[in-house]
């Protein structure tokens, strides 16, 4: 492609993100799917593709092989990173043909590689959770807000954006729920944040959230429930870090990210017999066979299922 043609698919990307914001995409949509794109510019160079019109069915296929056969740090990119920038591609040529600019769609016959759907594998213990939620000195401003934080997550099961997002009239501590707005897919719920959670969050906002936003002047943060220690708006990656670190203090082995504390919500509620359906409704799935991952059963339950039933364990 040469300037002129680069420039026009960089304008219609940018017309692309603007029309996401217009209709509703999740604000991380909106920021990823425009990167994604830059992938498939990159590859139209490098292919010798020189105009919009030029992108068939064809080039679409071998820029879907072209996927398959890449490497990131010397490993294959995984099905679910392929399937990912599939997925913007095909929404932005659909987003191209309604709007006039190709005669065709051609992503239309592209068929998503099937992604493998693995257990969660970062699933903590009772004993894992006890340890980590105790590990926080609530006796200093910045220990009690990050209880709030860890217990609002394994009791809440939200998600990492959800958490940052939630602003403090967000939070009902007399009903003990909170309004979880703008999740997955646009859609609001309400979930309940049990008693011991509510309590925390109680005690952060009215002895530590004032004395963090007294570091700091940003005023997109003067909303929010929780804030950094500078008094600004908490990033993606500051929830890990915060997690991250008192997982070691708390000398746990395994991974433990905020999503692990979703897993662990999900299946510790599943293990005592919670309905499936009140479970989706709390984690905010679309689909019921989203939530059936978490029925998997801890080999220990397993095995003492299969000595109490099966006919070979029975005495004669």
């Amino acid at each position: 492609m040469d300037e002129r043609e680069i420039q026009r698919m960089r304008f219609l990307i940018d017309k692309f993100r603007e029309h996401m914001s217009m209709t509703g995409y999740a604000e991380r949509s909106v920021a990823d799917y425009p990167a994604h794109l830059k992938f498939f510019l990159a590859f139209l160079a490098a292919d010798h593709v020189a105009t919009l019109g030029e992108i068939t069915t064809d080039v679409v296929y071998r820029y879907q092989m072209h996927l398959y056969r890449q490497k990131w740090k010397e490993r294959p990119l995984s099905l679910a990173t392929q399937s990912g920038r599939l997925v913007v591609l095909k929404a932005f040529f659909r987003y191209l043909f309604k709007r006039g600019e190709v005669l065709a769609d051609p992503t239309a016959r592209t068929q998503l590689p099937k992604c493998p759907r693995h257990l969660p594998r970062s699933v903590m213990t009772i004993k894992d959770v006890r340890k980590i939620l105790q590990t926080p000195d609530a006796d200093r401003p910045l220990g009690l807000r990050d209880k709030a934080i860890l217990e609002l997550l394994y009791s809440t099961g939200i998600r990492n954006s959800e958490l940052r997002s939630l602003a403090v009239y967000d939070v009902d501590i007399q009903n003990q729920e909170l309004r979880v707005r703008g999740g997955k897919g646009g859609k609001d719920r309400v979930v309940p944040t049990g008693e011991i959670a509510a309590r925390c969050v109680d005690a952060y906002v009215k002895t530590s959230r004032s004395r963090l936003l007294a570091q700091g002047d940003d005023p997109a943060a003067r909303s929010l429930l929780f804030v950094s220690c500078g008094g600004k708006r908490i990033t993606m990656s500051n929830l890990v870090d915060l997690v991250r670190k008192y997982a070691r203090r708390a000398k746990l082995t395994k991974p433990v990210t905020p999503h692990a504390f979703r897993h662990t919500c999900a299946t510790h509620m599943l293990q005592r017999r919670a309905g499936l359906r009140h479970v989706q409704e709390l984690l905010g799935h679309r689909s019921l066979s989203t939530t059936q991952i978490y029925t998997h059963v801890e080999a220990g339950d397993l095995k003492r299922e299969h000595k109490r039933t099966h006919p070979r364990e029975q005495p004669l």
